[in-house]
């Protein structure tokens, strides 16, 4: 079980993984969640704070990803591509038909294997 200061600290790993994969600065991240410092950004990547709910609803939706990401180091990847990536296909599939998600479901399974 982690305790406050890893869950700090791998809440800030996400939220700057998420940041560099836009390839923002903290004042440009600060700007867009409409703080009045980059140091909020700064202290919470760091493990040193963290959030408001408010906040955290903001950066859940700026970034499109689940609250959960946030909270585990699995839902993370240091590849910002593939955080690109995973975001795309997240608004791809509900275009999809029923056999297609199948489909796609099938081959994702073997990579997986």
């Amino acid at each position: 079980m982690s305790n406050g200061y890893d869950i700090k600290k791998i809440f800030g790993s996400a939220l700057k993984n998420l940041r560099e994969s836009k390839n923002l600065t903290q004042e440009q991240l600060a700007e867009f969640l409409e703080l009045q410092s980059y140091q909020t950004i700064n202290r919470i990547e760091n493990g040193k704070s963290f959030t408001t709910v408010s906040l955290f609803e903001k950066m859940c939706k700026f970034f499109d990803v689940s609250p959960a990401y946030f909270f585990s180091e699995s839902f993370y990847f240091s590849d910002k591509e593939q955080i690109n990536y995973m975001q795309q296909i997240k608004h791809l599939l509900p275009l999809l038909s029923k056999e297609r998600l199948k489909d796609i479901y099938s081959i994702a399974k073997t990579f997986t294997k």
